[in-house]
């Protein structure tokens, strides 16, 4: 199965190493990634997490949206649903063979150097792609520059201060995972780095639950989500957070 390559925007050999070591952490995950979201637990993540994203992105038909760091397409399928064009980047091969066998149209590319001109698209969505960036101010910029003057910027990271993040951490310690090579953020750095580059920052966050729930907890984990959200803002595994263009 052949791919999209885009020379024409220059992987800058600044970028170089940044572009090998996202391939390399994605690509030895790529065939296991989405298996976690077929378990109970997976399965209440996504839909916690997507109602989420959905709130910020505010699909349209007809809406064209660039994903940047789409993996293996999860997530972008479900936008789809909603008559949108979704285009995504990703500089590791075999997640985004698996994205393209989804139909979606895919390049390679990071954050840090969008192969897409200035002004394209409506929504530019990061979907837990911005902690494997040594540069998120760069990858920020990046996002913004090929949005449209009108368009919309979303941003979801994974939170240090959360039960899952912590958990994470803590077994990082013991064992190899991709997470270790990730900077999880908290709630109010995120914001802030936001607001340097966007205007009309807002942010949430999303599931407030432990990473291995009774079932009693699943149960009421819409309950519980919503308790969350308005209540333990900076707390939730998955922060998100939307913006538009600054002005100049």
């Amino acid at each position: 199965m052949s791919l999209v390559k885009n020379q024409s925007s220059g992987l800058k050999d600044r970028h170089y190493n940044i572009y090998m070591g996202q391939k390399a952490l994605f690509d030895d995950v790529a065939s296991t990634y989405d298996s976690w979201f077929d378990t109970p637990v997976g399965k209440k993540v996504k839909a916690l997490e997507l109602d989420l994203l959905i709130k910020l992105v505010n699909p349209q038909k007809g809406l064209k949206m660039l994903e940047v760091g789409i993996g293996t397409g999860l997530f972008a399928m479900e936008f789809r649903k909603f008559g949108m064009e979704v285009l995504g980047i990703d500089p590791s091969e075999k997640m985004l063979e698996i994205a393209q066998s989804r139909g979606i149209p895919v390049k390679y590319g990071v954050g840090e150097d969008i192969p897409f001109e200035d002004d394209t698209f409506d929504v530019v969505l990061a979907m837990t792609s911005m902690e494997a960036s040594k540069e998120p101010s760069r990858f920020l910029s990046e996002m913004k520059r090929v949005a449209k003057p009108s368009g919309k910027v979303v941003v979801a990271v994974l939170n240090l201060f959360s039960f899952y993040g912590l958990s994470r951490r803590i077994r990082g310690f013991f064992r190899k995972s991709i997470f270790n090579e990730m900077h999880f953020y908290n709630y109010w750095e995120f914001k802030k780095l936001l607001q340097r580059h966007l205007e009309e920052v807002y942010v949430s966050s999303s599931v407030f639950f432990n990473p291995s729930p009774l079932k009693f907890v699943l149960e009421r984990a819409e309950a519980i989500e919503d308790f969350g959200r308005k209540y333990w803002k900076p707390f939730g595994a998955l922060l998100a957070g939307s913006g538009r263009k600054r002005k100049i």
